[in-house]
């Protein structure tokens, strides 16, 4: 079984057997902080820059590239920029078929997208954060456009067990 987790501007592919993660379902808990995050995202687009979110894919991604080329979030505001990963990832779910899932591991507990019957997940909700927190460039584009990608590899390959 594969990981699929971001480093930097790399997907890293981790192998690991069953016992060292698990997966739940998003919690009632989880599903609301995952909401309250986007709307205090969208509430600082719509008073900073008169946009919303909510408009399609491309708008919403080229609205978080525009959030990030002005500033409006700094390094340090870990919920809003991980608000932006959940605006992706929300994206990626809708469009590929996915589920969100608490996934549960050694290093602790994360939000992630899980491709169904393929025990292989994705963590958009921290591509932006991570990326923003070491001062890389984000391309937001091309983040989800990787992410979809390693949605199709994933649904082509066959699970031997």
């Amino acid at each position: 079984m594969k990981i699929l987790m971001p480093i930097l501007l790399a997907l890293v592919t981790t192998v690991a057997s069953a016992a060292q993660w698990r997966t739940d379902p998003l919690t009632p808990l989880d599903q609301r902080y995952m909401e309250e995050r986007r709307q205090e995202l969208n509430s600082l687009v719509q008073i900073s820059m008169g946009r919303s979110f909510g408009h399609g894919r491309d708008s919403d991604l080229r609205l978080i590239q525009d959030i990030l080329d002005r500033k409006l979030v700094k390094p340090d505001e870990t919920a809003q920029l991980q608000a932006m990963g959940i605006i992706m990832g929300e994206h990626l779910r809708r469009e590929n078929g996915l589920r969100w899932v608490i996934y549960s591991d050694a290093k602790g507990r994360s939000r992630a997208l899980e491709v169904p019957a393929k025990d292989e997940f994705l963590f958009p909700v921290t591509q932006i954060s991570s990326r923003v927190r070491v001062g890389a460039e984000v391309d937001v584009q091309a983040i989800y456009q990787r992410l979809e990608q390693e949605i199709k590899r994933i649904k082509k390959k066959i699970i031997v067990r």
